[in-house]
């Protein structure tokens, strides 16, 4: 099978059937979509890094729940103004930095901004693609892409068929995922 039209197609039908969801669907998806992200190597750390703020994981998540993100979007943007790709110290962010950050940006846009809710989804393959080609066991790692497709598919099942929805979904599925760092 040729994994990435495999993996296009999937896109493809993600984007479509994101379409059809409503804005709590989306805002709920978005919530758990973006809790994989906490599980990659040194998220507080990256956020300090790069945003100069300080994450509390629950408050994050309330905000985000709330739209109160003015602030990490104020903080986004200030940090891009001041971002000199020519200076001297400038110092490009690591694959991963750069799937915590875009995520960061995905997850604090507006709550029914289904596009965003496309790359959360989209940036966890690609995080588990990244480990795929950086590891010493990318069997492994393609094994977690391929099982991250069917799985996507579900979590739409999943919402569609539901009420409730846990947002913690991402979360519990790879908690005993370990993701070192690159």
């Amino acid at each position: 099978m040729d994994i990435v039209k495999h993996i296009q197609q999937h896109y493809d039908n993600l984007g479509v059937e994101l379409r059809k969801l409503s804005i709590e669907q989306i805002a709920n998806l978005k919530l758990a979509v973006f809790g994989f992200y906490f599980l990659l190597p040194n998220f507080e750390e990256v956020m300090k890094k790069y945003i100069q703020i300080d994450i509390d994981k629950k408050k994050l998540i309330v905000d985000i729940k709330n739209k109160n993100v003015a602030d990490y979007r104020k903080a986004i943007e200030k940090s891009n103004a001041e971002t000199d790709e020519y200076a001297d110290d400038f110092e490009e962010a690591e694959p991963i930095e750069v799937f915590i950050l875009e995520a960061f940006a995905d997850a604090t846009s507006d709550l029914d901004d289904v596009k965003s809710l496309e790359r959360l989804f989209y940036g966890i393959i690609d995080a588990l693609d990244c480990y795929e080609n950086f590891s010493d066991n990318p069997e492994y790692w393609n094994n977690l892409v391929e099982k991250e497709i069917i799985f996507q598919l579900e979590i739409l099942n999943i919402i569609k068929n539901q009420d409730i929805f846990d947002i913690s979904i991402y979360q519990k599925k790879y908690i005993n995922v370990t993701f070192n760092e690159l």
